[in-house]
């Protein structure tokens, strides 16, 4: 038993290296993309929703619906922030003179 939880272990870890050199290459293209956008529209609802329905007709589980969305979505979120720079405002307590 201890021989197959520590292969299986090492199969998730590769498959954890696998995914993370995947989703550095989609962020990379999606840096590209948003250097490539001319009219300033980073996010695109129709063309999120377009992606997120291919998903789901391609999830065979185990995860469920809700989980694969639920992770796309975020990767979509952050590879959508380096398509531009992000302005950063920061709040403070007006000054009295």
């Amino acid at each position: 038993m201890k021989k197959n939880l520590n292969k299986l272990r090492s199969d998730i870890d590769k498959i954890d290296r696998d995914i993370l050199v995947l989703l550095s290459k989609r962020a990379a293209i999606a840096k590209d993309i948003g250097t490539l956008k001319n009219d300033g529209v980073i996010y695109k609802p129709e063309r999120e929703a377009s992606l997120i329905a291919k998903l789901r007709k391609l999830n065979q589980g185990p995860l469920s619906q809700a989980s694969v969305i639920n992770i796309f979505k975020s990767i979509i979120s952050n590879c959508r922030a380096l398509e531009k720079k992000i302005k950063r405002f920061f709040f403070r307590p007006a000054r009295n003179f």
